[in-house]
């Protein structure tokens, strides 16, 4: 007797695996996104981390770029409204600032 039905088998072993990119934003920032979802926001965190740094004037690091990155830039969209208060990013981003200073 199968415990498992056949094509059940074949659609997980040939599901998507894990992908770095999935593992580091899951680490630096407890985001869990899709491998293909994840491969796709990587070089958005890359960016945003360079745009950062260059605004503050120094290297902030993955980890507080991350962070921003998915409180800020890229907000879930069940929270996603047409109007945010100016001050909220403003004041998180002096949080940033303190973190890693």
């Amino acid at each position: 007797m199968i415990p498992f039905r056949l094509d059940y088998v074949i659609e997980k072993a040939g599901g998507e695996a894990a992908c770095e990119e999935q593992k580091v934003l899951k680490e630096l920032a407890g985001v869990k996104l899709r491998p293909a979802e994840a491969r796709a926001e990587w070089p958005r965190v890359l960016e945003h981390k360079w745009f950062m740094s260059e605004r503050l004037g120094r290297d902030i690091g993955l980890r507080v770029a991350a962070l921003d990155y998915f409180e800020n830039v890229r907000l879930p969209r069940h929270t996603r409204t047409s109007h945010r208060p100016a001050t909220s990013g403003s004041r998180r981003l002096e949080q940033a600032h303190r973190l890693v200073a």
